[in-house]
């Protein structure tokens, strides 16, 4: 492997990687293993010590929703969903050390080890992707190659293209923090499985920059990701009952009575639901602006778990005046959309029924339908609720 010269700060960092800073990850290493919630500063510490902002601590091969795990550092959502959607297939990293046989329990590989330089800085992946955030570099080691009970794991950390390689030093350094990583998520992976899962996708939502609300079978809340809890906090059209169900403020005078319309939603047999989109609008305090609410029903099939009970329902709280959409032109680049699918996806996102989109965009419903065929598997979703939030996670505010 080259070795490449390091720049003062990279320097500084490496110069501190002695015993005293082992120890103290191996502390941040086991803590979260009775703590899963801390595994993102876990991985933020790694990179740090490696000099770097940016990593991720995954199960390659298995999302969130379906049992994987996803802690990622200084990566945010909306980039993590566009891997996931429209990049995974160009994943050149990836690609490569599998079919080389690289893949393999405690090996570390940097990014010359997979691909020669000058052909991943002209692939697909780096120039649309992986160049937009700031990632050019790469230190990755197999933790789990994959067994009964244990999925297939890494620990990959990031620098961008201008940065210096890693080098052996940084190698042998990320090679010796897996082996506790290892430990320590297999003791968790072994005892505790779904609550380490179940923490994974509560991070995983807090990386959204819209709300979102899990409740149970009656309409109780069992979890906000920040930008609900934020959504709340504010007082200002939101709230939580003495029943822990989510209420409209009484000082929100002309707002639809929020524990109102989800009741009515849980009540609805699912063959005569509403559309996702067709939700509830709660007028804020100051009577000027709204909160664009929208529910909908998790199949007892693949119910997740919050505080010990299935989640039943999911609520979505947008604000449409905090919120930035992504361009016409960014979802035709991103995902190979049409024009006029492009505004068909951002006509749902902004709220409505089929009916009230056809009018919006001056087009027939059948139409409307006919894009949203295409627009599916160009996304790699299946659902419009789907959809929204895809679509939602590249917006620039939060709520």
């Amino acid at each position: 492997m080259r070795r490449l010269a390091l720049n003062p700060l990279h320097q500084a960092i490496s110069t501190k990687r002695d015993a005293n800073h082992l120890s103290d990850l191996v502390h941040q290493i086991y803590d979260a293993s009775v703590h899963p919630e801390r595994w993102n500063a876990v991985v933020a510490a790694i990179a740090a010590s490696l000099g770097s902002s940016k990593g991720l601590l995954f199960t390659p091969y298995l999302a969130p929703q379906h049992g994987g795990l996803l802690f990622p550092a200084g990566i945010d959502e909306a980039a993590l969903q566009l891997w996931g959607s429209s990049y995974i297939e160009h994943d050149i990293w990836a690609q490569r050390a599998q079919a080389h046989g690289q893949l393999r329990i405690g090996e570390v590989l940097v990014d010359d080890d997979i691909v020669p330089r000058a052909e991943f800085l002209a692939s697909r992946f780096y120039r649309e992707f992986l160049s937009t955030i700031g990632i050019g570099r790469l230190c990755t080691c197999v933790v789990f190659e994959g067994t009964p009970g244990l999925p297939a794991t890494s620990i990959s950390i990031f620098r961008d293209a201008h940065e210096p390689g890693f080098d052996r030093a940084d190698t042998q350094w990320l090679k010796l923090v897996t082996t506790h990583i290892s430990r320590g998520l297999g003791l968790m992976q072994r005892l505790d499985t779904a609550r380490l899962q179940y923490t994974s996708l509560l991070a995983a939502l807090d990386r959204l920059n819209f709300g979102v609300v899990l409740l149970n079978e009656s309409m109780q809340v069992l979890h906000l990701n920040q930008a609900a809890r934020g959504a709340v906090s504010r007082h200002d059209g939101i709230s939580i009952n003495a029943d822990q169900q989510l209420g409209s403020n009484s000082a929100a005078k002309r707002s639809h009575k929020l524990s109102r319309w989800l009741a009515a939603v849980r009540d609805t047999p699912e063959t005569e639901q509403a559309h996702f989109l067709e939700g509830c609008r709660i007028v804020r305090s100051d009577g000027k602006g709204h909160y664009a609410i929208q529910c909908a029903a998790v199949p007892v099939a693949d119910a997740w778990t919050a505080q010990g009970e299935a989640v039943r329902y999911v609520v979505f709280i947008i604000d449409p005046s905090a919120l930035q959409l992504p361009s016409a032109d960014r979802l035709i680049t991103l995902y190979g959309m049409t024009g006029a699918q492009a505004k068909v996806a951002l006509a749902f996102s902004s709220g409505g029924t089929y009916k009230q989109v056809a009018a919006r965009l001056r087009v027939s419903e059948e139409t409307v339908r006919s894009h949203v065929k295409e627009i599916y598997p160009k996304t790699r979703v299946n659902r419009q609720a789907d959809l929204v939030r895809l679509v939602l996670s590249l917006a620039q505010s939060a709520v």
